[in-house]
């Protein structure tokens, strides 16, 4: 797009991550045309390329499970449709290391808990299990675990985990071969509206005229929604830390992902060494400063007080991990909500709609909501789930959606 020009679009999405890409993928599959995407950085620059990359069903509540089941579904189906395509599609499709999900319960409330969740799971056609301290040890003797005060254990072995950035640039180059135009270095200025309804967006190499905008910026969806005058849309940054360390000898080839419930301390393989993270809770200063969308939540310096908390927490478990060396760490930000569900579907001011809010989730559920919003925007209606009710209405009405944090 020359500088200075203005373009026409049917649907305009801002936000080249993966909600961006999952749904502009899906809409130009459904014959959708003049389909644009706005990425004011590069494809999978964001939040998602700085992910865990974990694709698991193993959730607390039934929304979370049929999101996350959905999700799996589709890369599974998007890998095998481009590997299966003439010409090898380019860049391709990441490998999806299903090698599970593995789930660590100490505390006996814990364990009463997670037999309900896995038994929800089971009727939803999840096929995870629980599994008794000594099955654990024998299904993978090489995590040298400390037993004595488990209680048991959850396990999904069609869970996993993929490359998140890898996969958004191949769902963003699938989507180019299908039509799809895609504009990197090219922020929002500014949403124009007119008696309520979208215009055209003003970007730094342009103006697209549109009746469609999509709001798919992650942690910067709060701000994107100002551009329209909506100012209390609840999305709001909340920081985590990743560290990759050297890879530890008589680990599990195919190790899965392993969480130890009680912490939240998980790891699991990449780039031939061990990817560690641990969930810390904020200040009350970092949480009034995210919820006000101050500079500094935006802030991706790493807090030195979690490696500690890290080392402290390795040999109460995991002793074959103790003395890990580190080769990096980075910090990377998930995209919340008061109930930790997203916002989809359309709001107050004609043709802007929400696509955001995944709160740590994005990767697994932004299929299934790409699908809702296809099925909005092309029928009026879906046979999946009503996307009414993940509308932006339902914080303001004090409606939130009942959610049970497993990780």
């Amino acid at each position: 797009m020359a500088r200075g020009t203005t373009r026409t679009a049917a649907i305009t999405i801002i936000g080249g991550g993966i909600m961006g890409a999952v749904l502009a993928y899906q809409l130009a599959r459904r014959g959708m045309r003049e389909v644009v995407v706005l990425e004011r950085e590069t494809v999978a620059s964001g939040s998602i390329g700085r992910a865990t990359g974990g694709l698991r069903q193993q959730f607390a509540d039934e929304l979370d499970i049929i999101f996350a089941r959905e999700g799996l579904r589709f890369y599974r189906q998007f890998i095998a449709e481009m590997q299966a395509e003439a010409v090898p599609a380019s860049p391709p499709p990441p490998p999806f290391y299903q090698y599970g999900y593995l789930f660590l319960v100490s505390d006996d409330e814990a364990w009463q808990a997670m037999q309900g969740y896995v038994a929800l799971q089971q009727r939803l056609g999840v096929p995870s299990e629980l599994l008794t301290p000594m099955e654990v040890v024998a299904r993978w003797p090489g995590l040298s675990l400390i037993t004595e005060d488990l209680r048991g254990a959850s396990f999904c072995s069609t869970d996993g985990y993929t490359d998140p950035a890898a996969m958004t640039r191949a769902l963003i180059g699938a989507a180019r071969r299908l039509g799809v135009e895609v504009y990197e270095q090219c922020p929002v200025l500014a949403i124009q509206t007119t008696r309520g309804r979208v215009q055209a967006v003003q970007t730094s190499q342009g103006r697209v005229a549109t009746p469609l905008v999509i709001n798919a910026t992650g942690v910067y969806a709060a701000l994107t929604a100002r551009l329209v005058g909506i100012d209390d849309l609840p999305v709001y940054p909340l920081r985590r830390q990743l560290y990759l360390c050297e890879a530890v000898a008589g680990l599990p080839a195919e190790l899965p992902m392993v969480v130890d419930q009680a912490t939240g301390f998980h790891f699991r393989w990449r780039d031939g060494g061990l990817l560690l993270g641990l969930p810390h809770q904020p200040s009350p200063a970092e949480q009034a400063a995210s919820r006000a969308l101050e500079t500094p939540a935006f802030d991706l310096t790493l807090d030195p007080g979690v490696w500690p908390q890290i080392e402290r927490v390795i040999p109460r478990r995991f002793p074959a991990l103790a003395g890990l060396r580190l080769r990096r760490a980075w910090a990377g930000l998930y995209e919340m909500t008061p109930d930790e569900h997203p916002v989809l579907g359309p709001t107050e001011v004609e043709g802007f709609l929400c696509a955001c809010g995944f709160s740590g989730h994005g990767l697994m559920h932004a299929p299934l909501a790409a699908q809702l919003l296809t099925d909005y925007l092309t029928t009026g209606k879906s046979s999946t789930l009503d996307i009414e009710q993940f509308g932006l209405q339902r914080f303001r009405e004090g409606r939130l959606l009942p959610a049970t944090r497993l990780l």
